[in-house]
């Protein structure tokens, strides 16, 4: 546990997810071939399909309409859509495919595993502070085990830009009733949600479990903890 700021009184703590409760790559990972491996599958005319070419039709859309790299499950869904326009499947059948495979791939990137830290940490801070998720991803988190340990739940996209934009620090702001400077958020990424929490006016942990070097930081976060349940040493 290393000090850079001292810590003001706290009444709602923001939790990043991705990395920060729960090992993300693997889900991902699993998702995406869940995903190439059902298209294979069920659809003959997704058989061109691969995740080189999806990367490519990713890099198209966003090179003419970057604001969509704040929304991933609408970038996805593009991306997909496009794919199978591009391999002679018909607009509205592709638009159709792509929402049907998303969701199953949704199904699949839900298929978290959260280590009991995690659970012990939400479970009692949970009894002396608001909880809340700022996530730029799109974990179904509804679907999953830590759905009752939060009240408010902001995704990039349909909350906002994603971090480090100040748009859904803002909103949990306004929602919860509190100041910036009451909110703690923590969080793995040094400019995601160090850099974003930081410039956006709210106390900040970097969760560092990967050893990284504080020289990457962009700007200081109040706290730096090597393990998550610190913080039930730390509030």
């Amino acid at each position: 546990m290393r000090f850079y700021k001292r810590l003001t009184p706290v009444k709602v703590i923001s939790f990043d997810l991705d990395d920060t409760l729960y090992d993300n790559e693997p889900v991902i990972a699993a998702a995406e071939a869940w995903l190439l491996q059902a298209l294979k599958n069920h659809r003959p005319e997704s058989t061109l399909l691969s995740a080189e070419s999806l990367a490519k039709i990713k890099r198209q859309i966003l090179s003419s309409e970057p604001e969509l790299s704040h929304d991933v499950s609408a970038l996805r869904l593009r991306i997909l859509t496009q794919g199978l326009r591009q391999q002679g499947v018909a607009d509205t059948l592709a638009a159709e495919m792509a929402a049907e495979f998303y969701q199953g791939f949704l199904t699949e990137r839900g298929k978290i595993t959260v280590p009991a830290v995690s659970h012990q940490v939400l479970t009692e801070l949970g009894q002396r502070y608001q909880l809340a998720v700022i996530t730029n991803g799109n974990l179904p988190i509804e679907n999953t085990v830590l759905a009752p340990y939060f009240k408010t739940v902001l995704r990039a996209g349909i909350d906002g830009r994603m971090k480090p934009a100040a748009d859904m620090f803002n909103l949990l702001a306004a929602q919860t009733g509190v100041q910036l400077s009451e909110i703690l958020h923590i969080g793995d990424h040094i400019n995601t949600d160090v850099l974003g929490a930081v410039h956006s006016g709210c106390q900040t942990i970097w969760l560092n479990d990967q050893g990284r070097s504080a020289a990457d930081l962009q700007c200081l976060p109040h706290v730096e903890l090597e393990r998550l349940e610190q913080m039930l040493e730390l509030l």
